[in-house]
Parts: structure tokens; sequence; C-alpha cells
């Protein structure tokens, strides 16, 4: 039962913001939280594994696309750093990668004609060798796997805040 026309008056303007704020609301939301329940943790565990700063640097809440007809979220995340010559050095950290041959570019190729690095404090030269690959960290998937549940739990937590203040 309506108690009054001021009261149905006002429950149709708070009608129409919620419908107005919603797909706002909603995206930027999920975006904040998964900031912070997943790409946070994620950074973290990549600096407690020593990831260069030039790859956890990058890891970022790339988009959040709200599918209002089915009311599911997907939010896109993202973490990409290739060397000079192009190889996704990013992916390697996630993924490893096997033990291989690496080679100077050559002078030809605007490189050197060795390769040169400081071990034990003396300069080593190589005209190439085999280095071991990296391990598997696989830190992406798993962290977004682990904080999914999460933040769906924080996002029905928020959204359900949200409606009780605009229909308060």
């Amino acid at each position: 039962m309506i108690p009054n026309s001021e009261w149905a008056k006002s429950y149709k303007l708070k009608t129409i913001r919620f419908q107005h704020l919603y797909k706002n609301f909603m995206k930027t939301k999920a975006t904040e939280l998964a900031n912070k329940l997943i790409v946070d943790p994620i950074i973290e565990e990549m600096k407690q594994n020593n990831v260069s700063r030039k790859i956890y640097e990058t890891v970022v809440v790339k988009d959040t696309i709200l599918d209002e007809t089915t009311g599911t979220i997907l939010i896109k995340i993202h973490c990409e750093y290739f060397s000079e010559d192009g190889f996704d050095v990013a992916v390697a950290r996630e993924y490893g990668t096997e033990d291989h041959m690496i080679r100077p570019k050559g002078k030809e190729n605007g490189g050197a004609d060795s390769l040169s690095w400081i071990q034990g404090g003396m300069r080593r030269f190589s005209k190439g060798h085999m280095v071991s690959g990296l391990p598997r960290l696989n830190i992406i998937e798993r962290r977004v796997e682990e904080g999914e549940y999460e933040l769906q739990q924080a996002m029905n937590e928020e959204y359900r805040k949200w409606k009780e203040f605009i229909f308060s």
C-alpha cells in the first residue's frame, strides 16, 4: 500500500535516480574493488618474487564491462612488457620459459659482437650461451581465481549498501 502521493513521487524520483546511476556505480565499484582485491595482491606477490618493476607496474584493470541483460561484470586485467626485440617478458614471467640460447645481436643489427655482464665483481663476456629458463610463477591467473569469490561478495555488499542509501 502506498502511504500517500508525496511518498509515491519521492519513490519514483529515487527509482529514476537509481536507474540513471546504476551502470556507472557498478563499473566504478567493480574497478575499485578489483584493484584492491586482485591487482594489489598480484603486484605485491610479483615484488616478493623479484619480478621486474617494469612488469608489475603494467598490471592494471584495463576494462570493466557490465552486461545488463545477464547482470554479469567482466573485468579485464592487463599486464604486458615487451623487450626491445618484441619478446613479451610479462608472459614469460607468468608462464615460465624453457632453457634457451642467448646470443649478441651483432654489430650489423646495432648490437655488439659479444654479451657482457658483471658476475662476482668481474666483467664476463660471451659470444652466446645457454641460460636457465624462468620458472612458471602463475601469479596473475592464481590471484584472479583466488580473488574472484571475495570480489563477488564485496561487490554484492557494496551494491546492497548503495541501493539502501539511494532508497532511504
